[in-house]
């Protein structure tokens, strides 16, 4: 293990030690597309902090990633289908966060909201379809998106570039998977806090401590856990009201309010940073055994599919030589459509003597499994988790 003497972005010390082995593993963008080894991944010995480093090599690897995004293009641009973890009905994420947020936020009647990282406006839509006597905002990068934007009824205007740009305040400030992107989520998240004002923070963000695919996504600078997003909040003058891992799986959602004291806090305790190092170290290792498992499956074997479109099985697809017959979803915006060149179908369409393996956490896919099992076709669950 070496030890590396920048500052880690949740607590500031100077105390990051490096994963060691993780940089042999292929890597994946943050839109599902497979992406060359390297990079390096750190845990804080002073806060349990997992996290990338914003130096030269990763910002070329972002900036290139970036130049070609393209959000759920496995669905045509339609938003990603999970299964509401409340009544376990397929739905699109955003409708699901914006339940979540109903319950949970005490919105007023009307107001004007602003989302950070709005993409082609996945979530503005879920908005302006719950939030009816809303006006809505966004930011992003660039402005390819804004036509389609343009279009969500009560829209107003697409913010680019500094944040100094984004008039104060907004009653309701969203960051659904983009706090992570930010090389500085410290400044982000102070810069943020005029623009939130006396308002709500809502922010998404995928949990490390449930998913180990999360560690490969190459344009991820941060890896968050409950206590660590937490503890950022904090720092950074938030005060968090509910934090919660049941919204949507493998997922963090968090809601807080600016205009905090920070001194009139304590801070938040961190776990044993220790224990969250030999965590990252299984990790590496699981996803080892993770694809070798598929590998031993597929060999030999003529209708062999992989479940899934996402993240876990778009990273294992091209490690397997080009044995994949098929890809497997459960997603009717996806189904009919090719991935990496292989046709996407339904599981009551798999061929009876195929084999599935499904490229999925642990628990994820032991729940699918119990879910499909009265299909015609071998299931194949991943290694455990040790």
């Amino acid at each position: 293990m070496s030890s590396n003497n920048t500052a880690c972005q949740i607590c500031g010390e100077k105390s990051l030690q490096e994963v060691v082995g993780f940089g042999a593993l292929p890597r994946i963008t943050s839109d599902c597309r497979p992406y060359p080894a390297g990079g390096n991944l750190y845990v804080c010995l002073a806060c349990s902090g997992v996290q990338k480093r914003a130096d030269p090599i990763w910002v070329r690897e972002i900036t290139d990633i970036y130049a070609s995004y393209d959000s759920y293009y496995q669905s045509g641009g339609e938003e990603q289908i999970v299964f509401d973890q409340a009544t376990g009905t397929p739905r699109r994420r955003s409708d699901v966060i914006l339940a979540g947020l109903a319950r949970s936020a005490s919105l007023p009647d009307s107001g004007r909201a602003l989302d950070v990282g709005c993409g082609n406006g996945a979530t503005l839509t879920a908005m302006s379809a719950a939030l009816t006597s809303w006006s809505f905002s966004g930011y992003e990068l660039g402005d390819g998106a804004l036509p389609r934007l343009e279009r969500i009824p009560r829209f107003e205007r697409l913010y680019t570039g500094s944040f100094d740009t984004i008039p104060k305040h907004f009653d309701l400030v969203t960051m659904i998977h983009a706090l992570e992107h930010f090389p500085l989520p410290m400044s982000a998240l102070e810069e943020l806090m005029p623009i939130v004002g006396t308002g709500k923070l809502f922010i998404e963000v995928p949990n490390v401590d449930e998913n180990p695919f999360d560690i490969l996504i190459a344009d991820h600078m941060m890896h968050f856990t409950p206590i660590t997003l937490k503890r950022l909040l904090q720092r950074a003058g938030f005060i968090s009201t509910e934090i919660a891992t049941d919204w949507v799986a493998k997922e963090i959602s968090l809601l807080a309010t600016g205009g905090v004291a920070r001194e009139k806090y304590n801070e938040v305790a961190p776990i044993d940073a220790n224990f969250t190092y030999r965590r990252l170290e299984r990790y590496v290792d699981w996803l080892e055994r993770f694809r070798d498992v598929a590998l031993a499956t597929a060999k030999d074997n003529q209708l062999f599919g992989l479940f899934g479109t996402s993240i876990a099985a778009t990273w294992l697809a091209p490690q397997l030589l080009d044995k994949i017959a098929f890809f497997v979803d459960e997603d009717s915006n996806r189904i009919g459509r090719e991935h990496l060149g292989r046709p996407v179908i339904h599981p009551t369409a798999v061929p009876k003597d195929a084999k599935v393996y499904l490229a999925l956490a642990p628990r994820v896919a032991s729940m699918i499994a119990d879910r499909l099992g009265n299909l015609h076709c071998a299931l194949i669950l991943p290694p455990t988790a040790d």
